[in-house]
C-alpha cells in the first residue's frame, strides 16, 4: 500500500496540471461563472464543496474497484497473471496519455455519459443552491477520463475496498491544488510546462506498468 501511494501522490499531482485542467476545466469554468456573483469567502466555500464532492465520488469508485479486485485473490499463479494484465493496462494508459490519439479518445468517450447526465447537470447549473454544487462535483467525478482509469487500476490492484477508497481519496486530494486554483494556475503555467508534467507522469505510469508486468510474468512461472 505504501509503495502504491508513493507512486500515486507524485503522479496524480503532476497529472492534475498536465491533464486534469483540460478534462475538468470546462466544469470549473461553468461553476466559476456562477460563483462570480458571490463574495470571495462564499465563492471559495462553494468551490470547496464542489471539489470535495468530486473527491468523494472517486472514493466510491475506488471502493467498488478495490472490491472487484478482491475477487482475483486466488492462487499465486493467478495472482501473477493478474499483475501482468494490470501492468499491461498501465503501459497502454500511459502511452495513451502521452500520444493522446484515437486510443485516448476511445477511453475518454463521453457520449453515453452526456446522454445520461446532461439533463441533471443542466438542472443543477440553473440553481445557486450549495447542494447543486455538490451534485455537479459528483458528476464531474464520473467523467470518462484516462487518468481516473489509471488510478482505478491501482485501486483494483489493491484488492481491497478500503485500500481502493484510500488510493482514490489520495488521488483526489492531489488534484485539489490545480483545480481549486484553476484560474490562477491556468494563467501562470505555460503549455510547455503542462506538457512536460504530462509526459513525466505518464512515463512513471509506464515504468510502473512494466515493473508490474515483469513481476506478474515471473510469478506465473514459480
Amino acid at each position: 500500500m505504501i509503495e502504491t501511494l508513493a507512486i500515486v501522490v507524485p503522479t496524480a499531482f503532476m497529472l492534475s496540471f498536465g491533464h486534469c485542467l483540460g478534462m475538468c476545466g470546462g466544469f470549473v469554468i461553468a461553476y466559476n461563472v456562477k460563483l462570480a456573483k458571490f463574495d470571495k469567502k462564499t465563492a471559495f466555500f462553494y468551490s470547496l464543496v464542489y471539489q470535495i464532492s468530486r473527491v468523494l465520488t472517486y472514493c466510491l469508485l475506488g471502493a467498488i474497484a478495490g472490491f472487484f479486485g478482491s475477487f482475483f485473490h486466488v492462487s499465486a499463479r493467478f495472482q501473477g497473471f493478474f499483475y501482468f494484465v494490470i501492468g499491461v493496462i498501465f503501459v497502454i494508459l500511459g502511452l495513451a496519455l502521452i500520444f493522446r490519439g484515437k486510443l485516448l479518445a476511445l477511453v475518454e468517450n463521453d457520449r453515453i455519459w452526456q446522454k445520461i447526465f446532461k439533463k441533471p447537470i443542466q438542472n443543477a447549473l440553473n440553481s445557486d443552491k450549495i447542494s447543486n454544487f455538490a451534485i455537479l462535483g459528483f458528476f464531474n467525478g464520473l467523467i470518462p477520463c484516462g487518468v481516473i482509469y489509471t488510478f482505478l487500476v491501482h485501486a483494483i490492484r489493491s484488492q481491497s475496498a478500503l485500500n481502493g477508497a484510500v488510493i482514490m481519496l489520495v488521488f483526489g486530494i492531489c488534484t485539489l491544488p490545480a483545480l481549486l486554483g484553476f484560474s490562477a494556475v491556468t494563467n501562470l503555467l505555460n503549455l510547455k510546462f503542462k506538457k512536460a508534467m504530462l509526459i513525466v507522469s505518464s512515463l512513471i505510469i509506464i515504468i510502473f506498468g512494466i515493473y508490474n508486468a515483469y513481476l506478474g510474468f515471473l510469478a506465473t512461472y514459480e
